[in-house]
């Protein structure tokens, strides 16, 4: 019964982030007025402060599924897994306080205010970037010795390249495709980070190989 516990969060993540992706349309990008950002929020505030409830409750489940994997990691491997669950969760909390904030009391934004406010929302996408690579190169490391199974380990390490790549938002320009908050981020990423999580979640419920459940596998060299 416990080993259906991470796929059942896992599953629950993903159907509260597509809820929360769905119930909001998209908020103009980096490129556009601050006036505009005042209208979207005004126009869909209540929706928006339900996303940040589908958001929260996202991150209950998906704090389960990292604490299902942190099991099977110890040593450095482990520790690195764990400041990236933290970061991770960290980052995402303070991205939908920004936003249910701004829809507070969207009717009184200034459009210099909710333009900078939204600025700073943005990059939390780019910056996620970190924690995302903090969790996922661990369990490509423990995929290849036995801790997952090896599929685990490919769309792992997809994920930890698309990640580096997406490192170059936190610079891209206005408008563009790897602009903060832009396709890259949002599609791309965000579809990877799902599949990521969602397949992890499934990784873990699944009984450990014979060969490798006497000890969790750490970042370590042989010693000469």
């Amino acid at each position: 019964m416990l080993r259906r516990v991470p796929l059942v969060a896992a599953l629950a993540f993903a159907v509260l982030s597509v809820l929360a992706v769905v119930a909001v349309p998209r908020p103009p990008g980096v490129e556009r007025p601050g006036a505009d950002i005042v209208d979207h929020f005004s126009a869909h505030a209540g929706m928006i402060r339900l996303q940040a409830l589908l958001i929260a409750l996202a991150m209950l489940a998906l704090v389960v599924v990292i604490g299902y994997a942190r099991d099977r990691l110890d040593g450095p491997a482990g520790y690195v897994f764990t400041v990236g669950a933290a970061v991770l969760i960290a980052q995402i909390g303070i991205s939908a306080w920004f936003s249910a904030g701004l829809a507070m009391h969207a009717e009184a934004l200034e459009p210099a205010t909710a333009r900078a406010l939204a600025d700073i929302s943005s990059m939390w996408g780019p910056l996620l970037t970190v924690s995302a690579i903090m969790l996922a190169g661990p369990v490509v490391w423990a995929a290849r010795h036995g801790r997952f199974p090896r599929w685990l380990a490919v769309i792992a390490a997809v994920f930890v390249v698309e990640q580096f790549v997406q490192v170059l938002t936190i610079i891209g320009p206005a408008g563009s495709f790897i602009a903060p908050a832009g396709p890259m981020t949002i599609f791309l990423g965000g579809a990877l980070f799902g599949a990521f999580f969602l397949a992890l979640g499934v990784a873990a419920a699944l009984p450990e190989p014979e060969s490798t459940a006497s000890g969790p596998v750490q970042f370590t060299a042989p010693r000469e």
